[in-house]
């Protein structure tokens, strides 16, 4: 058996709980962290935990935010800048002064070196008219038969 703090072999481990993560541990790594003493994690525990993840996908799809309405950055969004940009007859530094930026953030944003925060994203799209958010095109994933157990997957999913 392998500490999986500094993966030394050991014959005995120890469960820790280092910053709300709990791993095995051998004796010398088992100060960096709080001793669990429940020997690992039981089945009820794990499916306590599916269970407060199912439940959390059907309260998060209450909210109304379904997959259809997410929106991300589009991948051309220099692009739609620079494009809408040129139609309106505006310079880097005249588009600036309208959102008051600095001429550097309009050149930056039509190189792809920066991605627009909210804010100016908003301004930019007011300013310019134009839609720089497009919808998240969702691709259906296949639950494999017969697996009832906590993935990565499903921890990272809800975060």
């Amino acid at each position: 058996m392998n500490c999986e703090l500094c993966g030394k072999e050991t014959s005995h481990t120890v469960t820790v709980n280092i910053e709300n993560s709990e791993i095995e541990v051998c004796e010398a790594c088992k100060s960096y962290g709080k001793e669990v003493f429940s020997k690992g994690k039981s089945d009820s525990s794990q499916k306590q935990i599916l269970q407060r993840i199912r439940s959390k996908k059907r309260t998060s799809s209450k909210t109304g935010l379904d997959e259809a309405d997410k929106k991300e950055l589009a991948l051309d969004y220099s692009e739609r800048i620079e494009r809408a940009r040129i139609e309106n007859d505006f310079t880097q530094e005249e588009l600036a002064k309208k959102i008051n930026e600095k001429k550097s953030v309009i050149a930056k944003l039509e190189r792809s070196d920066m991605r627009p925060s909210d804010d100016l994203r908003k301004k930019l799209e007011k300013t310019l008219d134009i839609e720089l958010m497009e919808k998240i095109e969702s691709t259906p994933t296949k639950k494999t038969e017969g697996s009832d157990g906590l993935t990565i997957g499903d921890l990272i999913e809800d975060g």
